[in-house]
């Protein structure tokens, strides 16, 4: 998963969020009313939950874990004829990202005129300087790169006077499409633990793609170019000596400082992999068996986007009313599971309404970031109080880490697959994305996954539990000195508020 990168730089303004996260947000405006939505009884299909509309006739089939989505992903850069747009968070130059750069870089090669382009997020991944090489390497093979800069130059296109929690809204949106015929919508990034490539247990990670064609494509292909034409606005309207594409030139240029740096940078990449013992080629594949899926045929599909920018809630919008909706059940699995106010009520009526409302998230001892389960737990006396089953991820029990899959069934006909947290980083800074799938077979095809092989993974936390982590003042001191602010004993809500700084960008 995605460590926490932004730091001081940004955990200010994290904390402004958080302050509002430990009281009551306000309403959702028009959360189900507002929206138009057509009664309970109505076909999902038949609404329209923000543009784009629902989509007839695709073609889906689900990528679960990495063994399959990275497969597929490989798979279509190798076939693609015109077009190969990817958008991640993250992109890390490990085996599965090299992997990755090296076949778009070599496809680039064989063909100059396929049109290559790549969306990174500006400050995921600032401290991995391997992965710095590798943006150039494709930058100088002809690849466009935007979010990340040369020279580290992307706090530029964050500074807005307008919005001084600019630089604090992420793009957590996630996309690969290629030639407007396919794409690959969910919450992997690139890296060894999305794609399950890795030695290591605890970085084989849970995660869930989806591989769409059909109409909505040109859904997910617009979505990409929007962003991209985003980016390229904020840097075309500043001075040119503060246009960071300006400085890609530099970087191609032989100034000998310049060249100093590459050769220093690249120095350094070869001394860690040589400390590591050599691990790492080029081009590493892993050899893990994808899970088994169907290709589902005339499925309905919407892409649903938040751009806390644009002032968007219709993810959470999204997810409140196909709550309310839900006659029989609710399976949520998700990473980090820190509920709305508006969200815990949601699922505390359905589950007052006679719905079998389920919940999994990580544990501390799965969760890349622990502090963010300390802070979920202050809301399970709520849910569990409500009638709401909460299960906490234990893949370290057998061989596997974190779950980063943030995927929701409902009645076991329509699902949700994406970029999506519910926790009000996801809400309120972050652009995401999501696909609505009302498909049946497909949604059972999940709900059943999730039930068999997911479930027995976890542990069901009790309202003894949950009581305890409720009160802080009520948890053992810590054997080790902590700082006040790290110590779970601390206030209840000053915890809540230094604790939710975490979130930062990470997720």
């Amino acid at each position: 998963m995605e460590k926490s990168y932004i730091g001081l730089m940004v955990g200010l303004l994290s904390l402004l969020l958080v302050l509002g996260c430990s009281c009551e947000l306000p309403s959702l405006s028009g959360t189900v009313d507002g929206l138009g939505l057509a009664p309970p009884e109505a076909s999902l299909a038949s609404q329209r939950l923000s543009t784009p509309p629902v989509r007839l006739g695709n073609q889906a089939r689900l990528l679960t874990n990495g063994e399959a989505a990275f497969q597929e992903r490989l798979d279509l850069v190798l076939g693609a004829q015109e077009s190969i747009y990817i958008q991640a968070l993250i992109w890390k130059a490990d085996s599965t990202g090299r992997a990755l750069a090296h076949a778009l870089m070599r496809r680039k090669h064989d063909d100059p005129d396929l049109d290559i382009r790549v969306i990174v997020d500006a400050y995921a991944n600032v401290q991995d300087t391997e992965a710095q090489l590798m943006y150039f390497d494709l930058q100088n093979a002809g690849i466009d790169v935007e979010g990340f800069e040369a020279f580290y130059l992307q706090v530029l296109n964050e500074v807005n006077l307008k919005d001084w929690l600019a630089a604090n809204k992420r793009h957590h949106e996630k996309y690969m499409v290629v030639d407007g015929r396919a794409a690959i919508v969910g919450g992997m990034n690139i890296a060894d633990e999305y794609a399950r490539c890795t030695d290591d247990p605890l970085l084989i990670w849970r995660d869930q793609d989806v591989l769409l064609e059909g109409p909505v494509v040109n859904d997910v292909e617009q979505v990409f170019l929007d962003n991209h034409r985003w980016f390229k606005a904020v840097k075309e309207a500043k001075p040119g000596f503060v246009n960071p594409d300006a400085y890609w030139d530099l970087w191609h240029k032989a100034n000998p400082a310049v060249k100093l740096v590459r050769k220093s940078m690249r120095l350094g990449r070869q001394v860690r992999r040589w400390l590591r013992g050599g691990e790492g080629s080029e081009d590493a594949v892993c050899d893990g068996t994808p899970v088994p899926s169907e290709s589902h045929q005339d499925v309905p599909v919407q892409l649903v986007r938040s751009r806390p920018r644009e002032d968007e809630r219709h993810i959470q919008d999204l997810y409140l009313a196909l709550i309310a909706q839900a006659q029989d059940s609710v399976l949520i699995e998700n990473a980090y599971f820190v509920p709305t106010p508006d969200l815990r009520r949601a699922l505390v009526d359905a589950a007052a309404r006679g719905v079998r409302v389920q919940v999994i998230t990580n544990s501390p001892e799965t969760n890349d970031i622990p502090m963010i389960t300390t802070v979920a737990r202050l809301h399970y006396r709520e849910l569990i109080g409500g009638g709401v089953e909460l299960y906490e991820w234990h893949g370290e029990r057998f061989g596997e880490g974190t779950v980063h899959s943030k995927v929701a069934v409902f009645d076991d006909t329509a699902a949700i697959v994406g970029s999506y947290n519910l926790d009000a980083r996801s809400l309120a800074l972050n652009s995401e994305d999501v696909v609505l799938i009302e498909h049946p077979p497909l949604a059972l095809e999940l709900a059943t996954y999730v039930r068999t092989k997911d479930l027995r993974m976890t542990a069901r936390i009790t309202p003894e539990q949950a009581d305890a982590w409720a009160d802080p003042l009520s948890l053992p001191k810590p054997q080790e000195r902590v700082l006040p602010w790290n110590d779970p004993r601390y206030d209840k809500k000053a915890m809540e508020v230094l604790l939710l700084r975490q979130l930062e960008g990470s997720m």
